[in-house]
């Protein structure tokens, strides 16, 4: 395992190499319950229906654009988000969200495990506490078919409203959080694919 601090982006991001062997530790994962055998650290996974409620898709053609993205599950019961983005019509970003379905505890580190394509994601955090239509947000950069883990702490994230930033909003507690979201943009056109294995919380 590769770990790297991304300055650009300021979390901790780490390589896995993905072998046989690992293969088979990220499928045995699946189907675990939701509270590991201690609270302190806290799996869930992208594709388990009794973890996330149904993923809703979210493009820039609420704005006239014409971006493109469908959500499906692969054979390794990754959540496959992919599509196409489109800079026409001043579009260019593509998303996609779900609910929480149970309280986190009190924790400090959030773990995103993914395989990308190379292009820089963001992840959305949603809360209570926030206005509609606002996020925690935090970009993570992928690398072309390998497998990453990106941690995040709370003051990673900032508050964005429609890609600007947020002054003067509540500071982020991750126990608070309710909703997650995947977002593409940052004027990245054409194809793109990540795969979502699962978010952990760590005390």
């Amino acid at each position: 395992m590769m770990v790297s601090h991304n300055a650009k982006n300021r979390h901790v991001c780490r390589t896995i190499q993905v072998g046989i062997a690992t293969a088979a530790g990220v499928l045995s994962l699946i189907g675990q319950p939701v509270w590991s055998a201690s609270e302190d650290n806290m799996l869930f996974h992208f594709t388990d229906p009794s973890h996330f409620t149904e993923w809703n898709i979210n493009n820039d053609t609420v704005m006239g654009g014409i971006s493109q993205s469908q959500i499906k599950q692969n054979k390794q019961q990754a959540l496959i988000f992919s599509g196409h983005v489109s800079l026409a019509n001043n579009g260019g970003f593509a998303s996609t969200e779900s609910t929480f379905l149970h309280q986190i505890a009190s924790t400090s580190l959030l773990t995103l495990t993914a395989k990308g394509d190379g292009k820089t994601y963001q992840i959305r955090l949603k809360t209570p506490n926030l206005s509609y239509g606002e996020a925690y947000v935090a970009n993570f950069d992928t690398q072309a078919d390998t497998l990453t883990q990106h941690t995040f702490t709370p003051a990673d994230f900032t508050v964005n409203f429609r890609g600007r930033a947020v002054t003067n909003a509540p500071s982020l507690n991750f126990e608070d959080i309710d909703r997650i979201g995947f977002l593409v943009a940052q004027k990245q056109q054409g194809p793109f694919i990540i795969e979502l294995h699962s978010v952990q919380f760590d005390r």
